[in-house]
């Protein structure tokens, strides 16, 4: 059942929770951080406490666990005996369930039962005295355990070392994405509010590629990812900065990559481990886009290929394509620009400019969330479907390669077309309507809101270009309902 031997992961532990580095991206401010708030354990045998605060994936426990790690090995060189215990309090969620962590810690055939929460204090502090070793406690994601009114074990924990008996220091690391302090008792905050907090941002793009790249190092084998599958892989998680999702996203796109033939992990492997993950791409969101922004978004598709990103030029020369292809009039540079902008508001493509030598400003466009393959075939099973049902005349129309408006302007075909624009086209319609029937359409309706909802500047700049089209109402003499005392105005101001 599991005969076949990986090609492309070579050790699959590096992509676990558990693991830590040998070196953290953009850390070191933190980890220097923690050095100052517990050099007193270290030097003079005193508690210290700390709280890490920040985003999920902003590496809070793989800090903690790293420093724990050198803090040990430091002391160990010293000659000072020192322990550390992580606890995840989402598996530990009470403060009986801690305190009998910390307890098997020394005794692991403990009971499991019978004990209240004093009685296993009490026995804490004896394994405690007896170990003489400083301890270290890192409790991570400790909102989730003090949500739960569990609010007398910070008390407990930072109080273990006041005692006659003297029982070695025990140090406390929370970890959270909020602040704890209203959380807590008075008493507790009061002993805890001595501690330094340390806080952790969201990873730029850069240090996420920099995070799977030696995540790939030692998880995959030589030459076995693609510098654009990670390019892709920091592009799809850098909206939420991310680490974990950039780290599983490694995992999942190698695991899919591992059922294909290409014998490396690709960008598209890594855009169908995001959809699989987490998609801002759904069924419903792509049937709610209108023709002409779907036949924008198949071009994107089908341009993207293997690529990360590609120019927005190059995604408008394959919409021009696809417009012939489906017998649509391609529209306008400005108007394809924001069908982009558009696409990308709800989440389905994501823009990013960047400047390059004497050619200035360029904006490329990336699809994040889903296989660009996968994405063109979808898009075109919709437009199949929506296309299908529109009337043979509309069809007819724009398949001679007619303007929408000639449809639009006709009183017969305007139904169908409607159907076909969706609602947006609409109440575009609806507002050139009422601008027509309630206002005098002198100069060539030049004072109203036009088709589709343009502006007058626009209006002019279409008539100038298409001297033949203009308002529907015309005098007998062909003159569109113009005076002939306004005729030479009316050629000025166009």
């Amino acid at each position: 059942m599991f005969e076949k031997s990986s090609s492309i992961i070579r050790d699959a532990t590096i992509f676990g929770y558990d693991y830590v580095p040998k070196n953290l991206i953009n850390r070191d401010v933190q980890m220097k951080q923690l050095e100052s708030i517990f050099r007193p354990l270290v030097e003079y045998d005193r508690p210290c406490n700390a709280f890490l605060m920040g985003p999920v994936g902003t590496g809070k426990t793989v800090t903690a666990k790293k420093f724990c790690q050198d803090m040990k090995e430091y002391a160990v060189g010293k000659g000072i005996p020192l322990d550390t215990i992580y606890i995840n309090c989402r598996n530990s969620s009470t403060e009986n369930g801690v305190l009998l962590t910390l307890i098997r810690y020394f005794d692991k055939g403990h009971p499991e039962r019978g004990f209240s929460n004093d009685d296993l204090a009490r026995i804490l502090k004896i394994h405690l005295t007896k170990n003489k070793k400083p301890l270290v406690v890192t409790l991570d994601e400790a909102d989730v355990l003090l949500k739960k009114n569990t609010v007398d074990l910070i008390y407990q924990i930072t109080r273990l070392s006041d005692d006659v008996n003297k029982p070695a220091p025990v140090s406390l690391i929370l970890i959270s994405q909020q602040s704890v302090y209203n959380m807590m008792d008075e008493a507790s905050a009061s002993t805890f509010r001595r501690s330094t907090m340390v806080k952790f941002d969201k990873y730029s793009w850069e240090e996420l590629r920099a995070i799977v790249a030696e995540r790939a190092e030692y998880a995959l084998y030589p030459g076995k990812i693609s510098d654009d599958a990670l390019d892709q892989i920091a592009d799809s998680a850098e909206e939420f900065g991310d680490a974990r999702m950039a780290i599983e996203l490694l995992e999942r796109g190698s695991l899919i990559a591992e059922e294909g033939t290409a014998g490396e992990v690709t960008v598209e492997n890594i855009r169908a481990a995001k959809a699989h993950i987490y998609s801002t791409v759904s069924e419903a969101k792509l049937m709610d886009l209108d023709i002409n922004k779907k036949l924008a978004l198949l071009a994107i598709a089908r341009a993207m290929k293997q690529n990360v990103m590609i120019p927005t030029s190059a995604a408008e020369k394959t919409y021009a394509i696809v417009c012939e292809e489906y017998d649509i009039p391609a529209r306008k540079h400005t108007q394809f620009w924001s069908y982009i902008q558009d696409l990308e508001k709800v989440g389905l493509i994501k823009t990013r400019v960047s400047s390059k030598g004497r050619t200035g400003r360029i904006t490329s466009v990336s699809l994040p969330d889903i296989p660009s393959k996968v994405l063109a075939n979808k898009i075109e099973e919709l437009l199949e479907d929506e296309l299908r049902g529109a009337p043979d005349e509309v069809r007819s129309v724009l398949g001679r390669g007619g303007h929408v408006h000639q449809v639009q302007r006709d009183a017969s075909l305007r139904p169908g077309f409607l159907e076909v624009r969706g609602e947006e086209g609409q109440e575009g319609d609806q507002e050139a309507d009422q601008g027509l029937s309630g206002r005098p359409d002198c100069g060539g309706g030049l004072g109203r809101q036009g088709q589709h909802g343009r502006s007058e500047a626009d209006l002019r700049r279409v008539r100038a270009q298409e001297p033949h089209r203009g308002a529907r109402h015309h005098d007998r003499r062909g003159h569109r309902g113009i005076p002939p005392s306004q005729r030479g105005y009316r050629q000025e101001i166009l």
